[in-house]
């Protein structure tokens, strides 16, 4: 896969977990798609709670990410790549100013299972905005990518 330098190589703002996993990447990316939100129901409903809709437990995950998202990359058994531009900071409808990029990559590599998110935001204005936007939800943010990850690292050990 391309490095993320390549799709975003600047931005103001990141975020990168990791989990240790014991099963090969094959696996472990396997593991991640098939991933449920009944495996993750704390990450479901923090997702409802954001206004991004009711989430079924048999529903996958990642799939119900990339119909809101362009596909930067998929490649099976090692990971995908998503963009999406949005003004995050908004609730519902839209200012006149720009939205910030987010690009939010997926790896499963030999032994780990990553996730890496970067938003650049190119507008001063709307870069405050975000920042703001950001000290609220990157905790959140944080527990639903490691929670996602604890459950997909359980799912590939156990298969």
């Amino acid at each position: 896969m391309k490095a993320l330098d390549e799709f975003l190589p600047v931005y103001e703002f990141v975020t990168r977990h990791e989990v240790p996993v014991d099963a090969d990447p094959v696996r472990t990316d396997r593991a991640l798609r098939e991933l449920t939100f009944g495996e993750v129901p704390l990450v479901r409903g923090l997702l409802f709670a954001r206004g991004l809709g009711v989430r079924r437990a048999g529903d996958p995950v990642l799939a119900t990410m990339i119909p809101r998202a362009t596909v930067l990359e998929n490649v099976p058994g090692e990971g995908i790549v998503l963009t999406l531009s949005a003004q995050f900071w908004r609730f519902r409808g839209r200012g006149a100013e720009p939205p910030a990029t987010a690009v939010i990559d997926f790896r499963a590599n030999r032994g780990t299972l990553t996730t890496e998110t970067r938003i650049h935001v190119s507008d001063p204005i709307s870069r405050r905005r975000f920042e703001r936007y950001w000290r609220l939800v990157r905790p959140f943010s944080g527990i639903i990518r490691r929670r996602v990850l604890v459950a997909a690292k359980r799912r590939a050990e156990a298969s």
